[in-house]
Protein backbone atom coordinates (compact mmCIF):
# COMPACT_ATOMS: atom_id res chain seq x y z
CA UNK A 1 0.00 0.00 0.00
CA UNK A 2 1.15 3.21 -0.87
CA UNK A 3 2.10 5.95 1.60
CA UNK A 4 -0.51 7.72 3.41
CA UNK A 5 -3.18 5.08 1.78
CA UNK A 6 -4.27 3.96 5.76
CA UNK A 7 -5.94 0.32 6.03
CA UNK A 8 -9.27 -0.16 6.98
CA UNK A 9 -10.10 -1.21 10.40
CA UNK A 10 -10.33 -5.04 9.16
CA UNK A 11 -6.16 -4.89 8.07
CA UNK A 12 -6.87 -4.76 4.00
CA UNK A 13 -5.59 -2.05 2.24
CA UNK A 14 -7.34 -0.58 -0.53
CA UNK A 15 -6.41 -1.95 -3.67
CA UNK A 16 -2.71 -0.54 -3.61
CA UNK A 17 -3.67 2.72 -4.44
CA UNK A 18 -3.99 6.04 -3.37
CA UNK A 19 -6.14 7.57 -5.69
CA UNK A 20 -4.41 10.10 -7.00
CA UNK A 21 -6.18 13.50 -8.34
CA UNK A 22 -5.48 14.95 -11.98
CA UNK A 23 -3.14 17.34 -11.53
CA UNK A 24 -5.25 20.68 -12.86
CA UNK A 25 -7.79 19.05 -10.11
CA UNK A 26 -5.07 19.72 -7.53
CA UNK A 27 -4.17 23.05 -8.54
CA UNK A 28 -7.72 24.29 -8.76
CA UNK A 29 -8.87 23.04 -5.41
CA UNK A 30 -5.48 25.19 -3.56
CA UNK A 31 -6.22 28.18 -5.74
CA UNK A 32 -10.14 28.10 -4.67
CA UNK A 33 -9.16 27.48 -0.53
CA UNK A 34 -5.91 29.59 -0.62
CA UNK A 35 -6.17 32.29 -2.71
CA UNK A 36 -8.48 34.30 -0.87
CA UNK A 37 -7.03 33.25 2.54
CA UNK A 38 -4.19 35.33 0.52
CA UNK A 39 -6.39 38.10 -0.45
CA UNK A 40 -7.44 39.02 3.24
CA UNK A 41 -3.32 38.27 4.44
CA UNK A 42 -3.02 41.15 2.06
CA UNK A 43 -5.92 43.10 3.64
CA UNK A 44 -3.75 42.13 7.05
CA UNK A 45 -0.74 43.70 5.73
CA UNK A 46 -2.55 47.10 4.20
CA UNK A 47 -4.03 47.89 7.52
CA UNK A 48 -1.09 47.20 9.58
CA UNK A 49 0.54 49.73 7.29
CA UNK A 50 -2.18 52.37 7.86
CA UNK A 51 -2.51 52.04 11.79
CA UNK A 52 1.68 52.06 11.92
CA UNK A 53 1.14 55.27 10.19
CA UNK A 54 -1.67 56.74 12.92
CA UNK A 55 -0.29 58.23 15.89
CA UNK A 56 -3.51 58.15 18.15
CA UNK A 57 -5.48 56.14 19.61
CA UNK A 58 -8.05 52.82 17.73
CA UNK A 59 -9.04 51.45 21.04
CA UNK A 60 -9.26 52.42 24.62
CA UNK A 61 -6.13 51.23 26.39
CA UNK A 62 -3.55 50.81 23.63
CA UNK A 63 -1.99 54.11 25.12
CA UNK A 64 -1.62 52.63 28.57
CA UNK A 65 -0.14 49.53 27.80
CA UNK A 66 2.66 51.25 25.78
CA UNK A 67 3.16 53.84 29.20
CA UNK A 68 3.50 50.47 31.25
CA UNK A 69 6.27 49.47 29.37
CA UNK A 70 8.02 52.62 29.42
CA UNK A 71 7.59 52.82 33.48
CA UNK A 72 9.01 49.33 33.21
CA UNK A 73 12.34 50.71 30.98
CA UNK A 74 12.64 53.11 33.08
CA UNK A 75 13.09 51.11 36.50
CA UNK A 76 9.89 52.35 37.58
CA UNK A 77 6.94 49.17 37.20
CA UNK A 78 3.52 50.34 36.04
CA UNK A 79 2.04 48.42 39.31
CA UNK A 80 1.01 51.52 41.06
CA UNK A 81 -1.70 52.67 43.48
CA UNK A 82 -4.32 53.46 41.71
CA UNK A 83 -5.76 55.94 44.57
CA UNK A 84 -3.10 58.29 44.76
CA UNK A 85 -1.26 60.63 42.46
CA UNK A 86 -0.84 59.44 39.46
CA UNK A 87 -3.38 57.27 39.60
CA UNK A 88 -1.75 55.03 37.12
CA UNK A 89 -1.75 51.40 37.22
CA UNK A 90 -2.36 47.99 34.80
CA UNK A 91 -3.50 45.01 35.12
CA UNK A 92 -1.59 42.69 32.90
CA UNK A 93 1.39 40.53 33.84
CA UNK A 94 4.52 42.32 32.73
CA UNK A 95 6.19 40.04 30.12
CA UNK A 96 4.39 41.71 27.07
CA UNK A 97 6.06 44.81 28.33
CA UNK A 98 9.12 43.57 28.55
CA UNK A 99 9.46 42.46 25.01
CA UNK A 100 8.00 46.37 24.14
CA UNK A 101 11.10 47.53 25.36
CA UNK A 102 13.79 47.27 22.97
CA UNK A 103 11.23 49.02 20.09
CA UNK A 104 10.69 51.78 22.83
CA UNK A 105 14.55 52.25 22.67
CA UNK A 106 13.88 52.78 19.08
CA UNK A 107 10.87 54.28 18.46
CA UNK A 108 10.48 55.99 22.32
CA UNK A 109 6.78 55.79 23.93
CA UNK A 110 4.94 55.69 20.92
CA UNK A 111 2.19 53.65 19.93
CA UNK A 112 4.01 52.51 16.58
CA UNK A 113 6.00 50.35 19.49
CA UNK A 114 3.41 48.87 20.50
CA UNK A 115 1.76 47.98 17.29
CA UNK A 116 4.48 47.12 15.59
CA UNK A 117 4.87 44.68 18.65
CA UNK A 118 1.64 43.44 18.48
CA UNK A 119 1.81 43.09 14.21
CA UNK A 120 5.15 40.93 14.68
CA UNK A 121 3.25 38.56 17.18
CA UNK A 122 0.57 37.79 14.98
CA UNK A 123 3.40 36.65 12.56
CA UNK A 124 4.57 34.62 15.13
CA UNK A 125 1.46 32.73 15.92
CA UNK A 126 1.02 31.96 12.47
CA UNK A 127 4.65 30.82 12.04
CA UNK A 128 3.82 28.93 15.61
CA UNK A 129 0.51 26.94 14.11
CA UNK A 130 2.07 26.18 10.84
CA UNK A 131 5.31 24.46 12.46
CA UNK A 132 2.48 22.34 14.52
CA UNK A 133 0.35 21.93 11.25
CA UNK A 134 3.22 21.01 9.80
CA UNK A 135 5.07 18.40 12.27
CA UNK A 136 1.79 16.44 12.85
CA UNK A 137 0.30 16.34 9.21
CA UNK A 138 3.34 14.68 7.97
CA UNK A 139 4.99 17.70 6.31
CA UNK A 140 1.68 17.84 4.38
CA UNK A 141 2.21 21.54 2.36
CA UNK A 142 -1.49 22.11 1.99
CA UNK A 143 -2.40 21.69 5.74
CA UNK A 144 0.84 23.78 6.75
CA UNK A 145 -0.27 26.40 3.84
CA UNK A 146 -3.69 26.33 5.37
CA UNK A 147 -3.31 26.56 8.80
CA UNK A 148 -0.86 29.77 8.74
CA UNK A 149 -3.21 31.46 6.27
CA UNK A 150 -6.51 30.76 8.71
CA UNK A 151 -4.48 32.45 11.19
CA UNK A 152 -3.53 35.66 8.83
CA UNK A 153 -7.01 35.69 7.27
CA UNK A 154 -9.05 35.48 10.31
CA UNK A 155 -10.89 38.89 10.81
CA UNK A 156 -10.86 38.73 14.53
CA UNK A 157 -6.95 38.89 14.44
CA UNK A 158 -7.50 41.52 11.29
CA UNK A 159 -9.56 43.70 13.87
CA UNK A 160 -7.74 43.25 17.29
CA UNK A 161 -4.75 42.39 16.49
CA UNK A 162 -3.21 45.31 15.14
CA UNK A 163 -3.60 47.18 17.98
CA UNK A 164 -1.13 47.65 20.83
CA UNK A 165 -2.21 45.01 23.27
CA UNK A 166 -1.23 41.82 25.15
CA UNK A 167 -3.37 39.31 23.61
CA UNK A 168 -1.93 38.11 20.69
CA UNK A 169 1.47 37.81 22.66
CA UNK A 170 -0.11 35.78 25.22
CA UNK A 171 -1.64 33.31 22.22
CA UNK A 172 1.68 33.19 20.34
CA UNK A 173 4.05 32.45 23.59
CA UNK A 174 1.22 29.45 24.80
CA UNK A 175 1.50 28.09 21.16
CA UNK A 176 4.87 27.79 20.77
CA UNK A 177 5.48 26.60 24.11
CA UNK A 178 2.90 23.68 23.69
CA UNK A 179 5.23 23.28 20.43
CA UNK A 180 8.37 22.39 22.08
CA UNK A 181 5.84 20.20 24.56
CA UNK A 182 5.23 17.96 21.94
CA UNK A 183 8.54 18.06 20.67
CA UNK A 184 9.98 16.69 23.92
CA UNK A 185 7.13 14.01 23.97
CA UNK A 186 5.76 13.04 20.77
CA UNK A 187 7.06 10.57 18.04
CA UNK A 188 5.60 11.11 14.28
CA UNK A 189 5.47 7.97 12.89
CA UNK A 190 6.04 7.17 8.94
CA UNK A 191 2.34 6.63 8.93
CA UNK A 192 1.34 9.48 10.35
CA UNK A 193 0.52 8.11 13.84
CA UNK A 194 1.43 10.31 17.06
CA UNK A 195 3.28 7.86 19.27
CA UNK A 196 4.59 8.60 22.66
CA UNK A 197 8.76 9.47 22.50
CA UNK A 198 10.94 6.27 23.09
CA UNK A 199 13.10 9.50 24.93
CA UNK A 200 12.50 12.86 26.40
CA UNK A 201 14.26 15.81 24.51
CA UNK A 202 14.84 17.65 28.01
CA UNK A 203 15.78 21.06 25.63
CA UNK A 204 12.41 21.57 24.13
CA UNK A 205 11.10 20.86 27.59
CA UNK A 206 12.74 22.97 29.08
CA UNK A 207 11.90 25.52 26.36
CA UNK A 208 8.58 24.60 26.44
CA UNK A 209 7.65 25.56 30.11
CA UNK A 210 9.80 28.55 30.25
CA UNK A 211 7.35 29.66 27.19
CA UNK A 212 4.34 28.80 29.17
CA UNK A 213 5.89 30.49 32.04
CA UNK A 214 6.06 34.02 29.45
CA UNK A 215 3.04 33.06 27.88
CA UNK A 216 1.43 33.65 31.98
CA UNK A 217 3.11 36.39 32.89
CA UNK A 218 1.73 38.12 29.58
CA UNK A 219 -1.79 37.36 30.20
CA UNK A 220 -3.78 35.34 32.78
CA UNK A 221 -5.78 33.77 30.11
CA UNK A 222 -3.09 31.81 28.79
CA UNK A 223 -3.94 29.56 31.75
CA UNK A 224 -5.55 27.20 29.02
CA UNK A 225 -2.48 27.08 27.08
CA UNK A 226 -0.45 26.23 31.05
CA UNK A 227 -3.58 23.72 31.70
CA UNK A 228 -3.05 22.17 28.24
CA UNK A 229 0.49 21.70 29.17
CA UNK A 230 0.43 20.07 32.29
CA UNK A 231 -2.24 17.75 31.20
CA UNK A 232 -0.48 16.28 27.98
CA UNK A 233 2.55 16.18 30.57
CA UNK A 234 -0.04 14.07 32.53
CA UNK A 235 -1.32 12.12 30.07
CA UNK A 236 2.53 10.92 28.66
CA UNK A 237 4.70 11.55 31.49
CA UNK A 238 2.90 11.18 35.04
CA UNK A 239 5.54 11.64 37.26
CA UNK A 240 7.89 13.95 35.18
CA UNK A 241 4.30 16.34 35.21
CA UNK A 242 4.51 16.08 39.01
CA UNK A 243 8.17 17.42 39.48
CA UNK A 244 7.80 19.76 36.23
CA UNK A 245 4.36 21.60 37.76
CA UNK A 246 6.63 21.75 41.53
CA UNK A 247 8.91 23.42 39.62
CA UNK A 248 6.71 25.37 37.61
CA UNK A 249 4.74 26.62 40.23
CA UNK A 250 8.10 27.23 42.51
CA UNK A 251 9.25 29.55 39.73
CA UNK A 252 6.23 31.22 39.10
CA UNK A 253 5.27 31.30 42.05
CA UNK A 254 7.94 32.72 43.61
CA UNK A 255 8.37 35.63 40.56
CA UNK A 256 4.79 36.38 41.79
CA UNK A 257 5.89 37.04 45.34
CA UNK A 258 8.66 39.04 44.86
CA UNK A 259 7.07 41.33 42.71
CA UNK A 260 4.19 41.57 44.68
CA UNK A 261 6.25 42.60 47.61
CA UNK A 262 8.50 45.24 45.02
CA UNK A 263 5.30 46.76 44.40
CA UNK A 264 3.76 47.12 47.83
CA UNK A 265 1.33 43.82 47.10
CA UNK A 266 -0.32 46.52 43.82
CA UNK A 267 0.43 43.28 41.96
CA UNK A 268 -1.45 41.10 43.58
CA UNK A 269 -4.32 43.66 43.81
CA UNK A 270 -3.75 44.71 39.48
CA UNK A 271 -3.77 41.21 38.45
CA UNK A 272 -6.05 39.10 40.63
CA UNK A 273 -8.17 41.24 43.35
CA UNK A 274 -9.40 43.77 40.47
CA UNK A 275 -10.10 40.92 37.50
CA UNK A 276 -12.58 39.36 39.59
CA UNK A 277 -15.29 40.83 37.42
CA UNK A 278 -19.34 40.30 37.42
CA UNK A 279 -20.10 37.51 35.35
CA UNK A 280 -22.52 38.42 32.48
CA UNK A 281 -24.44 35.63 30.63
CA UNK A 282 -26.00 38.01 27.94
CA UNK A 283 -22.46 38.92 26.80
CA UNK A 284 -21.12 35.43 26.72
CA UNK A 285 -24.29 34.20 24.69
CA UNK A 286 -23.86 37.51 22.28
CA UNK A 287 -20.25 36.93 22.24
CA UNK A 288 -20.38 32.87 21.07
CA UNK A 289 -23.40 33.72 18.31
CA UNK A 290 -20.63 36.30 16.78
CA UNK A 291 -18.40 33.66 17.18
CA UNK A 292 -19.79 30.90 16.03
CA UNK A 293 -21.66 32.86 12.68
CA UNK A 294 -18.59 33.68 11.95
CA UNK A 295 -16.16 30.74 11.93
CA UNK A 296 -18.64 28.13 11.87
CA UNK A 297 -17.40 25.83 8.93
CA UNK A 298 -13.92 25.82 11.14
CA UNK A 299 -15.31 24.83 14.27
CA UNK A 300 -17.28 21.57 12.15
CA UNK A 301 -14.00 20.55 10.55
CA UNK A 302 -12.12 21.18 14.28
CA UNK A 303 -14.80 19.04 15.33
CA UNK A 304 -13.86 16.62 12.75
CA UNK A 305 -10.37 16.40 13.55
CA UNK A 306 -11.63 15.70 17.09
CA UNK A 307 -13.89 12.97 16.59
CA UNK A 308 -11.15 11.34 14.44
CA UNK A 309 -8.80 11.86 17.56
CA UNK A 310 -10.85 9.76 19.92
CA UNK A 311 -11.71 7.17 17.58
CA UNK A 312 -8.02 6.16 17.08
CA UNK A 313 -5.96 4.39 19.69
CA UNK A 314 -4.53 6.59 21.21
CA UNK A 315 -7.71 8.19 22.38
CA UNK A 316 -6.14 11.12 23.02
CA UNK A 317 -3.34 14.09 21.43
CA UNK A 318 -1.77 17.55 22.64
CA UNK A 319 -3.82 19.49 20.22
CA UNK A 320 -7.27 17.53 20.81
CA UNK A 321 -6.10 19.15 24.66
CA UNK A 322 -5.67 22.29 23.36
CA UNK A 323 -8.94 22.46 21.25
CA UNK A 324 -10.64 21.40 24.34
CA UNK A 325 -9.11 23.83 26.92
CA UNK A 326 -9.50 26.63 24.74
CA UNK A 327 -13.20 26.46 23.73
CA UNK A 328 -13.67 25.90 27.89
CA UNK A 329 -11.76 28.96 28.57
CA UNK A 330 -13.50 31.19 26.17
CA UNK A 331 -16.15 30.95 28.47
CA UNK A 332 -14.40 34.08 30.10
CA UNK A 333 -15.59 35.85 27.10
CA UNK A 334 -18.51 36.76 29.89
CA UNK A 335 -16.38 38.39 31.84
CA UNK A 336 -17.25 42.61 32.42
CA UNK A 337 -14.66 43.78 29.90
CA UNK A 338 -13.91 41.19 27.87
CA UNK A 339 -14.20 41.50 24.30
CA UNK A 340 -13.38 39.30 20.96
CA UNK A 341 -9.58 38.83 22.02
CA UNK A 342 -10.64 36.69 24.11
CA UNK A 343 -11.08 34.05 21.07
CA UNK A 344 -7.94 34.30 20.38
CA UNK A 345 -6.83 31.38 21.90
CA UNK A 346 -9.48 29.40 20.69
CA UNK A 347 -9.04 30.54 16.82
CA UNK A 348 -5.29 29.46 17.34
CA UNK A 349 -6.79 25.48 18.21
CA UNK A 350 -9.47 25.91 15.85
CA UNK A 351 -6.70 26.46 12.84
CA UNK A 352 -4.35 23.86 14.28
CA UNK A 353 -7.58 21.06 14.33
CA UNK A 354 -8.93 22.32 10.87
CA UNK A 355 -5.78 22.22 9.32
CA UNK A 356 -4.84 18.72 10.48
CA UNK A 357 -7.86 17.36 9.65
CA UNK A 358 -8.34 18.61 6.06
CA UNK A 359 -5.00 17.48 5.87
CA UNK A 360 -6.53 13.61 6.12
CA UNK A 361 -8.31 14.47 3.01
CA UNK A 362 -5.10 15.48 0.89
CA UNK A 363 -2.42 13.50 1.86
CA UNK A 364 0.84 13.15 -0.07
CA UNK A 365 0.07 16.38 -2.60
CA UNK A 366 -3.71 16.05 -2.54
CA UNK A 367 -3.99 12.08 -3.20
CA UNK A 368 -7.61 10.92 -1.57
CA UNK A 369 -6.91 9.29 1.51
CA UNK A 370 -8.59 5.92 2.75
CA UNK A 371 -11.04 6.59 5.51
CA UNK A 372 -12.01 3.68 6.60
CA UNK A 373 -10.92 5.29 10.05
CA UNK A 374 -14.29 7.09 10.57
CA UNK A 375 -15.86 3.59 10.44
CA UNK A 376 -18.36 4.70 8.33
CA UNK A 377 -20.23 1.87 8.29
CA UNK A 378 -21.30 2.27 11.70
CA UNK A 379 -21.97 6.06 10.78
CA UNK A 380 -24.00 5.14 7.46
CA UNK A 381 -25.97 1.97 7.92
CA UNK A 382 -26.33 1.47 3.98
CA UNK A 383 -22.42 1.24 4.02
CA UNK A 384 -22.88 -2.52 6.01
CA UNK A 385 -24.61 -3.52 3.04
CA UNK A 386 -22.14 -5.08 1.06
CA UNK A 387 -24.39 -6.68 -1.96
CA UNK A 388 -23.66 -3.88 -3.92
CA UNK A 389 -20.78 -3.22 -5.92
CA UNK A 390 -20.73 0.32 -5.04
CA UNK A 391 -20.42 -0.41 -1.41
CA UNK A 392 -17.59 -3.20 -1.79
CA UNK A 393 -13.94 -3.12 -1.29
CA UNK A 394 -11.92 -0.12 -2.73
CA UNK A 395 -14.88 1.46 -4.72
CA UNK A 396 -17.03 2.14 -1.40
CA UNK A 397 -13.52 3.71 -0.02
CA UNK A 398 -13.39 6.19 -3.19
CA UNK A 399 -16.82 6.83 -3.53
CA UNK A 400 -16.78 8.12 0.63
CA UNK A 401 -13.34 9.53 0.76
CA UNK A 402 -13.76 11.69 -2.23
CA UNK A 403 -17.16 12.69 -0.55
CA UNK A 404 -16.00 13.62 2.79
CA UNK A 405 -13.25 15.27 0.60
CA UNK A 406 -15.80 17.55 -1.33
CA UNK A 407 -17.03 18.54 2.08
CA UNK A 408 -14.16 20.25 3.10
CA UNK A 409 -13.38 21.80 0.45
CA UNK A 410 -17.55 23.21 0.86
CA UNK A 411 -17.04 23.90 4.14
CA UNK A 412 -13.30 25.35 3.56
CA UNK A 413 -15.09 28.00 0.30
CA UNK A 414 -17.94 28.79 2.95
CA UNK A 415 -15.38 30.46 5.28
CA UNK A 416 -13.80 32.41 2.77
CA UNK A 417 -16.76 34.37 2.32
CA UNK A 418 -17.72 34.17 5.58
CA UNK A 419 -14.66 35.45 6.47
CA UNK A 420 -14.62 38.44 3.76
CA UNK A 421 -12.86 41.88 4.48
CA UNK A 422 -11.33 44.70 3.15
CA UNK A 423 -10.31 47.98 4.78
CA UNK A 424 -12.48 49.82 1.96
CA UNK A 425 -15.39 47.76 2.53
CA UNK A 426 -17.86 47.27 5.55
CA UNK A 427 -18.21 43.85 6.50
CA UNK A 428 -20.83 42.04 4.54
CA UNK A 429 -22.64 40.21 7.59
CA UNK A 430 -22.30 43.01 10.01
CA UNK A 431 -26.38 43.12 9.91
CA UNK A 432 -26.15 39.87 11.61
CA UNK A 433 -23.74 39.67 13.93
CA UNK A 434 -24.03 43.55 15.20
CA UNK A 435 -26.56 42.33 17.71
CA UNK A 436 -24.14 40.21 19.27
CA UNK A 437 -20.95 41.85 18.96
CA UNK A 438 -20.61 45.56 18.21
CA UNK A 439 -17.14 45.48 18.24
CA UNK A 440 -16.35 43.34 15.54
CA UNK A 441 -18.20 45.70 12.78
CA UNK A 442 -16.78 49.48 14.35
CA UNK A 443 -12.92 48.82 13.70
CA UNK A 444 -10.65 47.90 10.39
CA UNK A 445 -11.21 50.25 8.40
CA UNK A 446 -8.38 52.76 6.86
CA UNK A 447 -7.88 55.86 9.29
CA UNK A 448 -8.60 58.88 7.71
CA UNK A 449 -6.47 62.31 7.28
CA UNK A 450 -9.44 64.32 9.09
CA UNK A 451 -9.27 62.20 11.89
CA UNK A 452 -5.42 62.44 12.21
CA UNK A 453 -5.92 66.04 12.01
CA UNK A 454 -8.17 66.00 14.46
CA UNK A 455 -5.75 64.26 16.81
CA UNK A 456 -3.36 66.61 15.98
CA UNK A 457 -5.51 69.75 17.04
CA UNK A 458 -6.45 67.70 20.97
CA UNK A 459 -2.48 67.26 20.90
CA UNK A 460 -1.66 71.05 19.90
CA UNK A 461 -3.92 71.72 22.86
CA UNK A 462 -2.16 69.29 25.49
CA UNK A 463 1.31 71.17 24.49
CA UNK A 464 -0.34 74.65 25.50
CA UNK A 465 -1.37 73.42 28.71
CA UNK A 466 0.77 73.36 31.84
CA UNK A 467 1.05 69.84 32.78
CA UNK A 468 0.43 67.57 34.63
CA UNK A 469 -3.16 66.93 32.79
CA UNK A 470 -5.94 64.02 32.32
CA UNK A 471 -6.39 62.65 29.01
CA UNK A 472 -7.96 59.11 28.90
CA UNK A 473 -6.45 58.52 25.73
CA UNK A 474 -2.42 58.55 26.63
CA UNK A 475 -1.12 59.08 23.53
CA UNK A 476 -1.87 62.74 23.23
CA UNK A 477 0.35 63.16 26.49
CA UNK A 478 3.51 60.82 25.57
CA UNK A 479 3.44 62.62 21.86
CA UNK A 480 4.69 66.04 23.89
CA UNK A 481 6.42 64.58 26.12
CA UNK A 482 4.09 64.67 29.22
CA UNK A 483 3.76 61.96 32.01
CA UNK A 484 0.36 60.24 31.83
CA UNK A 485 -2.22 60.48 34.41
CA UNK A 486 -4.63 58.21 35.18
CA UNK A 487 -5.87 54.97 33.85
CA UNK A 488 -10.07 55.43 33.70
CA UNK A 489 -10.75 52.54 32.71
CA UNK A 490 -9.45 50.83 35.41
CA UNK A 491 -10.18 53.71 37.68
CA UNK A 492 -14.52 52.27 36.82
CA UNK A 493 -13.14 48.78 37.44
CA UNK A 494 -11.64 49.62 40.64
CA UNK A 495 -14.59 51.71 41.67
CA UNK A 496 -16.63 48.76 40.40
CA UNK A 497 -15.08 46.49 42.82
CA UNK A 498 -15.53 48.92 45.59
CA UNK A 499 -11.50 49.23 45.44
CA UNK A 500 -11.06 53.13 44.31
CA UNK A 501 -11.22 56.02 46.84
CA UNK A 502 -12.58 59.11 45.26
CA UNK A 503 -11.28 61.93 47.56
CA UNK A 504 -7.60 62.46 46.21
CA UNK A 505 -8.44 63.10 42.28
CA UNK A 506 -11.65 64.91 43.43
CA UNK A 507 -10.21 66.84 45.14
CA UNK A 508 -7.16 67.79 42.81
CA UNK A 509 -10.03 69.07 39.97
CA UNK A 510 -11.71 70.82 42.46
CA UNK A 511 -8.51 72.76 42.92
CA UNK A 512 -7.76 72.43 39.27
CA UNK A 513 -5.09 70.65 39.40
CA UNK A 514 -4.69 69.93 35.49
CA UNK A 515 -3.88 72.21 33.26
CA UNK A 516 -6.09 70.02 30.41
CA UNK A 517 -8.60 67.14 30.90
CA UNK A 518 -9.54 65.27 27.73
CA UNK A 519 -12.39 62.50 27.96
CA UNK A 520 -13.07 60.23 25.68
CA UNK A 521 -14.69 56.72 27.24
CA UNK A 522 -16.09 59.16 30.31
CA UNK A 523 -14.74 56.50 32.39
CA UNK A 524 -13.84 58.54 34.97
CA UNK A 525 -16.59 58.27 37.83
CA UNK A 526 -19.29 60.54 38.02
CA UNK A 527 -18.13 62.51 41.00
CA UNK A 528 -14.66 63.17 39.70
CA UNK A 529 -16.83 64.19 35.89
CA UNK A 530 -18.91 66.29 38.68
CA UNK A 531 -16.43 68.66 39.31
CA UNK A 532 -15.16 69.31 35.86
CA UNK A 533 -17.49 72.12 35.05
CA UNK A 534 -16.92 74.48 37.70
CA UNK A 535 -12.79 74.67 37.10
CA UNK A 536 -12.95 74.16 33.26
CA UNK A 537 -14.48 75.07 30.17
CA UNK A 538 -15.53 72.84 27.46
CA UNK A 539 -12.95 74.13 24.23
CA UNK A 540 -13.05 71.13 22.02
CA UNK A 541 -14.94 67.98 20.70
CA UNK A 542 -13.19 66.05 18.08
CA UNK A 543 -14.11 62.82 16.19
CA UNK A 544 -11.33 60.07 16.27
CA UNK A 545 -11.58 55.86 15.34
CA UNK A 546 -12.06 55.30 18.98
CA UNK A 547 -15.47 57.98 18.88
CA UNK A 548 -15.77 61.33 20.72
CA UNK A 549 -13.09 63.15 22.27
CA UNK A 550 -14.41 66.26 24.86
CA UNK A 551 -11.37 68.50 25.87
CA UNK A 552 -12.03 70.43 28.96
CA UNK A 553 -9.28 73.60 29.53
CA UNK A 554 -8.83 75.11 32.79
CA UNK A 555 -10.18 78.65 33.59
CA UNK A 556 -7.87 81.55 34.17
CA UNK A 557 -7.11 81.45 37.21
CA UNK A 558 -8.74 78.12 38.52
CA UNK A 559 -5.50 76.66 39.43
CA UNK A 560 -4.96 76.68 43.42
CA UNK A 561 -2.02 78.70 44.67
CA UNK A 562 -1.28 76.31 47.42
CA UNK A 563 0.87 74.03 45.86
CA UNK A 564 -0.59 71.43 49.00
CA UNK A 565 -4.12 71.69 47.37
CA UNK A 566 -2.23 69.59 44.51
CA UNK A 567 0.82 67.77 45.42
CA UNK A 568 0.64 67.94 49.22
CA UNK A 569 0.02 64.29 49.53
Amino acid sequence: MKTGVRAASTGDSVAGSSFPYPKVVKLVVAAVILLPLLFYTVSLLRIMGATLAFPWELDQGEGHNVWSAWLLMRGQGPYLDLNHYPFFDINYPPFHFVMMIPLLWVFGPSLLAGRLLADLCVFGLAAAVGAIVWRYSGRNRFATALGVLLILANPYLYIFGVIATVNVSQVMLGAWGLFCLGLAFDKIEANGDVVKADQIRWKPLIAGLALLLAAIYTKQQAVDAVGTGFLFLLWRRPKLAIIAGLVFGAVGGGLFLLIDLVTAHQFYINLIKVNINDFIKRQLLDQWTAYGLTHAPLLLLAAGYAWQTVRKKARLSLWLLYLVTTTLGSALVGKFGAAETYFYSSIAAVAIGAALFSGEFFRNNFNIADFSFLNLKKAVPVLADTSSELTTGPARRVTFSGGLAIGMVVLLVLQNVIFYHTPETPHPWKDLIKGHSGNYVLFGTFPTEAQKAAGQRIADLVKTAKPPIITEEASFAMVNGYEVVTNPSNILVYNQAGLWQSHELTQMVQNGCFGLIVLHGHFLPDVVQAQIPGKYRQVLTEYLPGGEYDVWQLLPGGRTTNPDGCFGH
